[in-house]
């Protein structure tokens, strides 16, 4: 597809199992609408997403493009922002349902499309290809459970000679430069992911970054320990300044831990960089050192607990990565059950009615 989309992640493989961040995919409250996909896997629930992607963007309609953390060739979701509509794969393991059925979301069935005696036929081989898939995600989950916990030791062992004052200061320092007074109405977060543990490894979608913001705020961190903490203080007084900012936190914390923050309004962005993600394909407008927030003489003096840490985490995520890749191997055979049983002719009709259904929405307003 188009490398001009911007990508992101809604879901993440992390140390305590599948996380969904689905939940901040569409606000029902703000006039969003939508499009929740049930359907096997095989049944064409990405290809509809991508070829709806291209048919808005050839009519210069804004697309926003969600890949799957377990096949970043695929696409979880894909959002018009301009039309306040996306479609959205709405099975496991980010199950999703209508929350306001007909008024703000819709479930669209591709199941209808399938022969079921073709699968009944191919019963025992569907199950037998389900529980292979589910077992190497679960050997993925330990192995990065594993991960996560060395990276936390790391994180406490880091953040114990953190100087926050003096990171408090360069951030209040930082944002006066960047953004008027504090007032009038708080700005709005929104919840990605820019980067995930995926069959290929760690993906992350560097030009993303470009193409949301000219000027980037490269910030070296290589123990991804203070970045995030440095990032969460920019968000903060970003959101008072009554800015909108775009939070990707990072797949092996998606809840917790910030990587990247995006501030179109001021044509501004920060990205944390290390050895797991380096960040070469970026040009920073400014490099900020993280070790600059350290007490000295904190990393020498720990630097063998720290060295063995992260090379067994190292060992680790690649067992992990390995694991998804096999989980991705017979999830393609699982598939092809499904797509010998579809008649795509129906899958085209849905199609046609599902994408007239959005263009009619606000896309052309301005």
């Amino acid at each position: 597809m188009d490398a001009s989309y911007p990508r992101f992640f809604l879901g993440a493989n992390a140390p305590g199992g599948f996380v969904s961040r689905f939940d901040h995919l569409y606000s029902p409250q703000e006039g969003w609408f939508a499009y929740i996909l049930k359907g096997g896997p095989g049944t064409g629930k990405s290809s509809l997403m991508k070829r709806a992607a291209e048919e808005a963007h050839c009519a210069n309609i804004p697309v926003e493009l969600i890949h799957c953390s377990s096949d970043p060739d695929s696409l979880d979701a894909v959002i018009f922002p301009r039309c306040k509509a996306c479609i959205v794969d709405g099975t496991a393991p980010h199950t999703l349902d209508p929350r306001y059925p007909g008024v703000a979301d819709a479930i669209v069935n591709l199941g209808e499309c399938w022969d079921g005696a073709q699968l009944e036929a191919a019963r025992t081989q569907i199950i037998q290809a389900s529980e292979k898939t589910s077992g190497y995600h679960q050997r993925a989950q330990r192995y990065l459970a594993a991960c996560g916990a060395l990276q936390d030791d790391c994180h406490r062992m880091i953040r114990a000679g953190l100087d926050l004052d003096k990171l408090q200061r360069f951030a209040a320092n930082l944002c006066k430069r960047l953004f008027s007074k504090a007032g009038g109405a708080p700005g709005r977060e929104t919840v990605r992911l820019i980067s995930a543990v995926t069959p290929e490894g760690i993906v992350y979608y560097e030009d993303t970054l470009k193409q949301f913001c000219d000027y980037i705020y490269v910030i070296e961190d290589e123990f991804d320990s203070m970045g995030s903490v440095l990032l969460e203080q920019i968000r903060d007084k970003a959101l008072l300044a009554g800015a909108d900012v775009i939070s990707c936190y990072c797949p092996m914390s998606p809840l917790k831990r910030i990587e990247a923050l995006i501030i179109p309004s001021i044509n501004f962005a920060f990205a944390v960089a290390n050895s797991w993600h380096p960040l070469s394909g970026i040009t920073p407008y400014r490099r900020i050192h993280a070790r600059r927030f350290l007490k000295a003489g904190l990393v020498s003096a720990r630097r063998q607990k720290l060295g063995f840490n992260r090379r067994i985490s190292r060992a680790l995520l690649a067992e992990a990565v390995t694991n998804l890749r096999l989980a991705k191997e017979t999830h393609d055979e699982l598939e092809a059950f499904y797509e010998r049983s579809m008649d795509y002719s129906k899958v085209d009709a849905i199609y046609d009615s599902l994408i007239a259904d959005i263009f009619r929405r606000s896309c052309f307003s301005d």
